[in-house]
């Protein structure tokens, strides 16, 4: 029996005609029901804008093709198959299992909110949704079967997006908006509540349109693989495809295949230029790479010009007031500390945010638990966390995984003496759990407030990466905090939390201006994080600094000297630490990259957290090449 089918039986899904607004999505729905060729859709779209119902809905048009559900906690073996125990047991030799996947053969495969379903599953059903069959290698068993499906999926890209080589396996991607129209909304109202008051009668009165839809589909299905594309096309396509730096030449045969389906459903047997551009419009946009040639990549900002000065100044500054140029073999020192003055103090915008690399420290630098959070899997030493599979033990067993040592020993079971017992299980056959655990990371932002950081208005650029990590992190599912250090000391802005507005609302009110007191911001990130570190955790902190200090904590010490001496004290600590360095310019004096280095953590210049300006940058670099 398909799953979900005893939902169906207490409520069946909203019908497909009564979806109100987003016409493109319908459109393109229809489109890949009526391909052949066409294998997965994507619907992807924020909260509240109907996706899981538009998607349910398909059931009520897809003719005799079921709905399969394919639900996020679903393991390897229910999806892909495994050894079906009763027949194993029974006749004395493996048998595969009834899987999703065998069950989606020549039917609908849904999966909502597939951007949480775990990387490598996904990778699998995608192969297999590609290839049109599965093959099963496990457990001793080794199988092919058929798998001929539609996969739809839904996404929102706000719980997290996918990779672009698993973006571009969708054949199609349409993207969900909400109603606006004030008349439109309250038709979604009207009818939702009357589908809520009496479904039957609702689903009734929509069953006229929902089987002409559906016999529109079955006859344009027969149709669509003898629609013929006109020769120049086939030109035009490449061409739109190339000026879209669309990578690869699956844009370009779905959008084919997309345009055969709409000009079968207009029970026409060639396409036209229309059909062109509603293809392309569902095939190519989450493919296009096209959005960053039209400028190239911003240059960072240069510092500042010097003010001039007046002749008669300069022949009166003292000789040993001007600075002498650093030998070749001598270290630059740090610049002087600005002298105890009032100072301006400001607060900046947030700036633009963007798409964030992968910048989290392994954690298995810190421990031997594994990685944690999201950011990778961590597997569990003990007993706690759920399980992901099993191995054979080595030595003593003691977290048996019971389901796979009976399919380890169901083969044999009409070989050996029962006596009273249903199965007989020997040492050979046991295995035991392996468990991952789902740890979310304590992240603290530690922001450096002082006015070196407000020159050339970085820290409007500070703001932004700081909220675009903030968005990553709120994605991954971790604890977030702030806390800020400027004039003579650092402060707690934001306690771990992980609320997103929250961090927005701090992030926007900090002020800039003032000296860098950074051995009290290290002092206090330590104090803040040190509560959080465990046997299964290593907190995160996040220090963007240009890495200038010119304040010191114990009088009398030189400032930088004492930085270095703090922060190899606190390296020792289970803490992992990300040094952004905010410093521009030609004129660059290192500090943060030392301070990075004696905190034994991972430096990252301010522009190498934007994914998309590396990617920008790589991208012009190989354009120029050519």
């Amino acid at each position: 029996m398909a799953s979900g089918s005893v939902r169906d039986k207490l409520r069946p899904e909203f019908p497909f005609s009564a979806v109100v607004g987003n016409d493109a999505a319908k459109r393109a729905i229809l489109c890949s029901l009526a391909s052949p060729d066409i294998t997965s859709m994507l619907i992807c779209g924020p909260k509240g804008t109907g996706k899981s119902v538009m998607a349910r809905s398909i059931s009520s048009i897809a003719g005799d093709r079921r709905m399969i559900n394919l639900p996020l906690n679903a393991t390897e073996d229910q999806i892909f198959g495994g050894m079906d125990m009763e027949r194993t047991m029974r006749e004395g030799r493996k048998a595969l299992s009834d899987s999703i996947l065998l069950r989606s053969d020549n039917n609908i495969l849904l999966v909502e909110n597939i951007n949480l379903l775990p990387e490598y599953l996904l990778y699998q059903v995608m192969n297999v949704a590609g290839t049109r069959y599965n093959t099963v290698e496990r457990d001793g068993i080794s199988e092919t079967h058929g798998c001929d499906l539609l996969l739809v999926a839904t996404m929102d890209p706000e719980e997290g997006g996918l990779s672009e080589h698993l973006l571009d396996r969708f054949d199609v991607c349409v993207f969900t908006s909400n109603v606006e129209d004030e008349a439109l909304r309250e038709e979604v109202v009207r009818r939702r509540l009357a589908y809520e008051a009496d479904p039957g009668a609702f689903i009734e009165s929509y069953g006229e349109r929902d089987a002409e839809a559906t016999a529109c589909i079955e006859k344009a299905r027969g149709r669509a693989r003898f629609t013929r594309v006109p020769p120049g096309y086939c030109n035009a396509i490449s061409e739109v495809c190339n000026e879209l730096n669309v990578a690869g030449h699956r844009g370009d045969i779905s959008v084919m295949n997309a345009a055969c389906a709409i000009a079968a459903l207009d029970d026409r047997d060639m396409t036209n230029l229309d059909d062109l551009k509603d293809a392309a419009a569902m095939c190519l946009e989450h493919r296009r790479n096209d959005r960053d040639q039209e400028q190239p990549p911003p240059e960072p900002p240069e510092p500042p010009e010097p003010e001039e000065q007046d002749d008669d100044q300069d022949d009166d500054q003292d000789d040993d007031e001007r600075e002498d140029p650093p030998e070749d073999d001598q270290e630059q020192p740090p610049p002087p500390p600005p002298p105890d003055e009032d100072f301006e103090e400001e607060v900046f915008s947030i700036g633009d945010t963007f798409r964030v690399i992968d910048y989290m420290p392994n954690a298995d630098r810190i421990q031997d638990t594994g990685k944690s959070g999201r950011h990778s899997q961590s597997k569990s030493n003990d007993k706690s966390g759920r399980c992901i599979g099993y191995r054979i033990p080595k030595g003593k067993v003691s977290d048996i995984a019971l389901c796979a040592s009976i399919r380890a020993a169901a083969p044999y079971q009409v070989l050996r003496d029962h006596g009273d017992l249903a199965i007989v299980l020997k040492a050979d056959d046991l295995r035991e759990k392996v468990r991952e655990k789902k740890q979310g990371n304590s992240v603290l932002f530690l922001v450096d407030g002082s006015g070196s950081i407000g020159a050339q208005k970085r820290m409007v650029a500070v703001k932004g990466a700081i909220l675009s990590m903030l968005k990553d992190a709120y994605q991954k599912r971790d604890e977030i905090g702030m806390a800020v250090f400027r004039i003579d000391k650092a402060e707690e802005l934001l306690p771990l939390t992980k609320s997103i507005l929250k961090a927005y609302n701090v992030l926007a009110e900090i002020p800039t201006g003032g000296r860098t007191p950074l051995i009290h911001g290290l002092l206090k990130g330590h104090e803040i994080l040190k509560e959080k570190v465990s046997k299964h955790s290593s907190p995160v902190m996040v220090i963007l600094s240009d890495g200038r200090c010119n304040v010191s904590y114990t009088p009398g010490m030189r400032s930088i000297d004492e930085m270095l001496s703090t922060a190899r004290s606190l390296s020792e600590s289970k803490i992992r630490f990300i040094v952004i360095d905010t410093e521009v310019g030609t004129l660059r004096f290192g500090l943060a990259l030392e301070l990075c280095r004696a905190l034994n953590g991972t430096y990252l210049c301010l522009e190498d957290l934007n994914a998309e300006y590396i990617e920008s940058s790589v991208r012009l670099v190989m354009r120029e090449a050519l």
